[in-house]
């Protein structure tokens, strides 16, 4: 086969190829994306040390609220659990009260005289009734005022920390510009494996285009192109990343539209070609797309769906002599300089001898 063609192999082995330069792209993408996480990344700023840098009054004084409100909530449930205890003695006390006191009716009743331990049995039933009310009310009074001691504290710890906050809106502000020079800082740092890589594969691709191995170039070139795209989308600002992201959109469709218009105006001598051949075949002059009229194609009509092949009569039987389009003066076929068999003129072989010929055209 002629140096200037190029096999393309059978369909399946089209879409193995494609398969397999898609797989090799994904493959390097993994590779690159475990590069990055196993990269560690520099100590970023400490935001405590922002707040730190500010002065500490209004912070200590939210301290200490909070530890007093913490003593109070424990004073609270202390006073709770003592209300509950002093509930259920007074309650315990208020029944023996009452049985005793049943008994005593009973034995006037009876006209009998209560005895003296049921007296006094009775008395100290009352006595202990009386002691748990008195404690009861102290306990609910302690109550009442760690309740609203705890709500003071509430409000003033809420109120503190609205202040904190405006307090610290510098500090935040420091802190957060400190931490996107981070993130920029750590983006340059982490470009520095994968951008040069990219660099390199796209100069291979540019270089080695028409290389059997082109493919493995471009997988390269996908894979650190998705690499670079991944870091600036992590680390950039999103007011920057989208001008950067447009900036290589525009650059990449700008090369795509240059190599488009250039293979349109000068294209190259394989694509030429594929283009005189299709053209051949269809039998129109691949240069003016006028039908070609030699042969047995001399009388055909020329429809919408193709030409119709006319009865073959003793005129398409001639001889056959070097044709040039009416149209725009092109030699399609002429004489072989080695076989003097007619051939066709823009193509580099003689379809009778096989011998290459030179192509004007194409030179």
């Amino acid at each position: 086969m002629p140096g200037n063609l190029t096999s393309k192999g059978s369909g399946w082995q089209r879409i193995q190829s494609v398969s397999l330069t898609l797989l090799l792209s994904l493959l390097l993408i993994w590779f690159f994306g475990f590069l990055r996480y196993d990269v560690s990344d520099l100590d970023g700023p400490d935001r405590q040390s922002f707040y730190d840098s500010r002065d500490q009054g209004p912070q200590d004084l939210l301290d200490d609220l909070l530890s007093q409100k913490l003593e109070v909530t424990r004073e609270l449930q202390r006073n709770r659990n003592l209300q509950k205890d002093y509930k259920a003695s007074k309650e315990n006390s208020r029944e023996v009260m009452e049985e005793i006191s049943s008994l005593h009716r009973l034995s006037i009743e009876q006209g009998h005289k209560p005895p003296e331990e049921d007296v006094l049995a009775l008395a100290n039933a009352r006595t202990r009734f009386l002691s748990a009310q008195e404690k009861l009310e102290v306990a609910n009074i302690a109550v009442t005022e760690s309740n609203s001691r705890e709500f003071e504290l509430t409000d003033d710890i809420r109120r503190q920390r609205e202040l904190i906050r405006v307090h610290n809106i510098p500090a935040i502000k420091e802190y957060n510009d400190a931490y996107e020079s981070h993130r920029v800082r750590v983006a340059f740092y982490k470009l520095g494996i994968p951008l040069p890589l990219f660099l390199l594969a796209a100069w291979l691709v540019r270089r080695h285009r028409k290389s059997h191995y082109r493919p493995i170039f471009f997988a390269f070139l996908t894979a650190t192109f998705w690499e670079v795209g991944v870091i600036a989308f992590e680390h950039y600002p999103m007011q920057y990343f989208k001008y950067i992201a447009i900036g290589v959109a525009i650059l990449i469709v700008g090369l795509f539209l240059k190599y488009t218009l250039k293979n349109l105006s000068a294209p190259p001598k394989d694509l030429l070609l594929r283009r005189y051949r299709e053209s051949y075949e269809k039998c129109r002059c691949p240069r003016c797309d006028f039908p070609i009229r030699r042969g047995h194609f001399r009388d055909v009509v020329w429809g919408k769906k193709g030409p119709t092949l006319p009865m073959v009569t003793g005129s398409a039987q001639q001889a056959e002599r070097p044709y040039t389009c009416p149209s725009c003066g092109t030699g399609l076929f002429g004489e072989c300089d080695s076989c003097q068999e007619m051939t066709h003129t823009l193509l580099p072989n003689c379809e009778n001898c096989g011998v290459e010929t030179p192509v004007e055209s194409l030179q």
